[in-house]
């Protein structure tokens, strides 16, 4: 896929993403402001019904002190008239009745003190349930003020909170229907109520829709990065891939024309054929040829280990003894570049269960590495040491170092540490990897320390190699293994 491709998706993937995010909280947004108003207006409907109400049991009072022959004519007027409308039953009641009847209604109503009128329980208790019908569970402060500001009746959590239920919005008039008065008989009485949770509220009431709705969106976003992940490492690999072919040819092609071209002169009867040449013709024959058995090895055994084929042939081994042989073999491609393999065995315990050949692979590996990765004579050294539970390797070398961002990558398969146009050092990225696979078939670890070249007075890299003593668990252990 090409890397306009891929920047558009991810340019189009994340304006959607964005949009769905902007869309989901303009929703929230607008149905908190919803959900505000219809909790507004059941607050003012709770009020209005507490009013009606308050002014109900007022009225009933009043008609339990008329007489008993006037209270069935009182009846009548509370059912089927507001008060102040007298229109309905002017044809039914006689004026001295009716007049009778409102002047004992006034007199014992609203002539009386706002304090005698309210009953603050019955108050309370009105509040409560009208806000319980209406699905509103909380606490809440309210309170009686007048016209002139003066305070009749508060019920607070807080005494703090009287200015908060004084400037509340959800009031409501009590005993609005009372008998018009003379001008300046007195001020009209308000019942303000003030809920302190309902942010609360509101929010808790949405949560479920919100927390879900976010849910969805995480989600969309965890496949959107996962999918974006995997774009971008298939397109990784698939660059690795190419520059592997493209590398695997070229290495390939320069030993066969090698090959080639000695075969030719040995062909030509017109190049002499004494002794010293055609050991040289010969020898280069054989170095190229196992320059190609070494490019195929490589790609095999990665092929190998990428299958799960490798199988462990566990044996008692000598790692001492392994490394001396390793370290004696190698000496002489060190010394081409004027450089030198030292060993160290310090450790006490060096003895392992694996297999021999696999364990002899990573060292030569390591080794390969270290020569080819430095631009002075190498010098490498190579330690041991042991535990109660591990033996620890050690392969130090001075090479160029790796860059520390790209240490956690230098085990991935194909993997190559990037180094701009210039490719001095040819290979295919399979080698640590390779490495990497072997130790932890055996139960071991494998980590790099490194400094690059010209930013610290010992430049270089540190392969720690970590395996573990078995001590008669063989059973167990190859079970692990597979």
């Amino acid at each position: 896929m090409e890397k306009r491709t891929i920047t558009f998706l991810i340019v189009a993937i994340s304006v959607a993403l964005l949009g769905l995010v902007l869309i989901q909280a303009k929703w929230v947004r607008d149905t908190l402001v919803l959900k505000d108003a219809q909790f507004s207006e059941s607050i003012d409907n709770a009020l209005v019904a507490v009013s009606d109400r308050l002014e109900r049991a007022e009225a009933r009072q009043t008609l339990s002190h008329i007489p008993n022959g006037e209270r069935g004519t009182a009846l009548f007027f509370e059912e089927r008239v507001p008060m102040g409308d007298t229109v309905a039953v002017q044809g039914q009641l006689s004026d001295d009745t009716l007049d009778e009847l409102l002047r004992g209604i006034l007199t014992t109503g609203m002539f009386r003190d706002i304090r005698e009128r309210i009953d603050p329980r019955l108050l309370d208790s009105l509040i409560t349930e009208e806000l319980k019908l209406r699905h509103i569970h909380c606490n809440h402060e309210y309170g009686v003020f007048g016209d002139n500001g003066e305070t009749i009746l508060l019920n607070l959590y807080d005494a703090g909170d009287s200015l908060l239920v004084r400037n509340s919005t959800h009031r409501t008039q009590l005993f609005r229907n009372d008998w018009p008065r003379e001008q300046g008989a007195g001020p009209a009485w308000w019942l303000h109520l003030n809920v302190p949770a309902r942010p609360s509220l509101l929010l808790r009431s949405m949560w479920p829709m919100v927390a879900t709705s976010s849910l969805f969106l995480l989600l969309i976003a965890a496949i959107f990065g996962y999918t974006l992940r995997t774009i971008l490492r298939q397109k990784r690999l698939g660059d690795i891939k190419n520059d592997l072919v493209n590398n695997l040819t070229h290495e390939l092609k320069t030993p066969i024309s090698t090959i080639s071209l000695a075969c030719e002169a040995l062909n030509d009867p017109g190049i002499p054929k004494d002794p010293e040449q055609i050991r040289m013709f010969t020898g280069m024959i054989r170095d190229e040829n196992k320059r190609l058995g070494m490019l195929v090895e490589s790609v095999l055994l990665s092929a190998v280990t990428d299958q799960g084929g490798m199988r462990l042939r566990l044996t008692d081994v000598d790692m001492h003894a392994l490394l001396a042989e390793v370290v004696r073999n190698s000496a002489l491609q060190a010394e081409k570049r004027g450089g030198r393999i030292s060993f160290k065995p310090e450790a006490e315990l060096a003895h392992v269960r694996g297999d021999r050949t696999y364990l002899t692979s990573i060292f030569y590996n390591l080794i390969d590495n270290a020569v080819k990765y430095c631009t002075v004579s190498p010098v490498i050294q190579i330690t041991t040491r042991s535990d109660a539970q591990f033996l620890t390797i050690e392969v130090r070398d001075n090479g160029i170092g790796i860059p520390k961002q790209e240490q956690g990558k230098v085990f991935d398969r194909l993997y190559r540490v990037p180094t701009g146009n210039v490719h001095n050092v040819k290979g295919f990225g399979l080698g640590l990897s390779y490495v990497k696979s072997v130790v932890e078939r055996h139960g071991g670890a494998i980590r790099v320390e490194s400094n690059l070249e010209g930013y610290d007075q010992h430049p270089g890299s540190r392969f720690i190699i970590t395996i573990p003593f078995e001590h008669g668990e063989e059973d167990k252990t190859a079970a692990l293994r597979g």
